[in-house]
């Protein structure tokens, strides 16, 4: 039996056969079949005495609205690798599951731009991270969100925090993902009556995830996106940001368990653009008697601009997956793996709508590469090569992006700042410091992996924490 490695290379290559085949006329686009979404229905919720879970709370602007709904369909389920191509199993699956939207008040601030997030469940409830990470990136934007509930235990979840509010919902198995992630976002792709977002029809439509939906995405990119198209042949999905994902993938038919079965593979190729963000603790991957997380540098693949292949990696040295946990050692870590998120999502949106093709960035070097990677480090103990930022470029720490006990923690930062000595002996005085800071901080968003809009948040939570360490 092939390893995922080469599974992954015998897709590659078949695309490519299949690419040559078409004979000269190569720059033809291609058509994505339309989803039938003739069972989807959009059903108001009741109006229960709960809360629903991931709502936006004080993320969500003034300007803007937050709306909640059940959508109603038929699912079909799949079997096949999660680089494709699948198959039908079975071709009626009903499903009642719920989705938060939230968009512009005003029809006038709507940027055209909607990003479609299946909520993410390993903390055993949905999250909506990437709106989390990117809430005043998007809300400045004019850009509308969607969360969709995907898995078996939200079902169970949601009922038991409010059943008459979500008594309706029906999530029978895992499996279903796809189908109700194809039909919910051709029907906001399209818009009409069946639409959550209200008589707003946008004019593109992103797949966002990070962590377990991140691996969630990266699934849905290769195995259904090139069979997710509109009534005029365009894709439901104009771009795809699988965030976190580490190289691993959700299997095509994850059952009913709390936690998605998951497999491991280097991205194939995809129809539209697709910007893959690893912070290096997914690069790295860990292993503990409980559970491994495989290192994405297993399967990490080139970048490329050809037709059909549009596809970025961007390995963030010095990043953890998670920021920090009051369970875990140390007190957590000030690496702002979110805002390098809102950059990525920013470079997607330029190469979907502009055809402006995102800079490339080296990766992350490695002292060996495994199921468990380990990467070389400057002398301050942080990873070389990545994409690079002055965090670890001019830094006042050494990041540490796995802590200890067990699986929980292996997923959460620390860091270990440098003693007043080592900081003068560096950078003379705190403005030295910021000096050298803010051109580095300039260079990196030159280069578009951080946001001019970020610019002054990022100097002066540095510039503060400076103060503190030089004493």
């Amino acid at each position: 039996m092939l390893d995922s490695r080469h599974r992954s290379a015998v897709a590659v290559i078949a695309f490519a056969a299949l690419v040559a085949a078409c004979g000269d006329d190569a720059t033809t686009a291609p058509t994505f079949p339309a989803v039938d979404v003739t069972s989807l229905v959009r059903r108001e919720v009741p109006v229960g005495g709960g809360v629903p879970q991931a709502t936006a709370g004080d993320t969500l602007a003034g300007d803007y609205v937050e709306e909640e709904y059940l959508m109603e369909g038929i699912a079909s389920t799949y079997s096949g690798p999660p680089t494709g191509p699948v198959t039908k199993v079975v071709d009626d699956v009903p499903y009642v599951t719920r989705v938060l939207v939230r968009y512009p008040r005003d029809p006038g601030r709507f940027s055209g731009r909607v990003l479609v997030e299946p909520f993410n469940t390993s903390s055993f409830r949905d999250r909506g991270v990437v709106w989390l990470q990117t809430a005043p990136f998007l809300q400045t934007e004019g850009d509308a969100w969607i969360g969709v509930t995907v898995r078996v235990s939200s079902d169970e979840q949601l009922k038991e925090a409010d059943p008459e509010r979500y008594g309706a919902v029906r999530i029978t198995t895992n499996d279903a993902v796809w189908d109700m992630l194809r039909q919910i976002g051709a029907v906001v792709k399209q818009g009409g009556a069946q639409s959550p977002l209200r008589g707003r029809t946008p004019s593109y439509v992103y797949m966002v995830g990070y962590s377990q939906s991140g691996l969630d995405t990266a699934t849905f990119a290769m195995a259904f996106s090139s069979r997710t198209g509109t009534a005029d042949g365009s894709p439901v999905f104009d771009g795809y940001l699988p965030a976190a994902h580490s190289g691993s993938v959700t299997s095509v038919a994850p059952g009913s368990t709390i936690l998605a079965t998951f497999e491991h593979f280097a991205m194939t190729p995809v129809p539209v653009p697709v910007v893959d963000i690893e912070n290096q603790s997914d690069v790295e991957g860990f292993s503990d008697p409980l559970y491994t997380s495989p290192s994405g540098a297993e399967v990490r693949r080139a970048d490329s601009d050809a037709p059909g292949d549009l596809y970025r990696l961007y390995e963030i040295a010095g990043a953890a997956h998670s920021q920090g946990n009051p369970n875990c050692e140390g007190n957590g870590t000030s690496f702002p793996t979110f805002r390098f998120v809102r950059a990525a999502l920013a470079l997607l949106y330029r190469w979907a709508e502009e055809g402006v093709a995102p800079p490339r960035a080296d990766r992350i070097e490695a002292a060996s590469i495994g199921t468990v990677s380990v990467m070389k480090v400057d002398d301050d103990g942080n990873a070389i090569g990545g994409v690079r930022s002055p965090f670890v470029d001019v830094p006042l720490s050494r990041f540490v992006v796995s802590v200890e006990p067990g699986p929980f923690c292996a997923f959460t930062g620390d860091e270990i700042p440098f003693p007043p000595d080592v900081l003068r002996a560096r950078y003379g005085d705190v403005d030295g410091f910021v000096s050298r800071f803010e051109e580095s901080l300039d260079a990196t968003i030159r280069a578009g992996f951080l946001l001019e809009a970020d610019r002054e948040e990022i100097l002066r939570s540095r510039a503060e924490m400076a103060r503190a360490l030089f004493g």
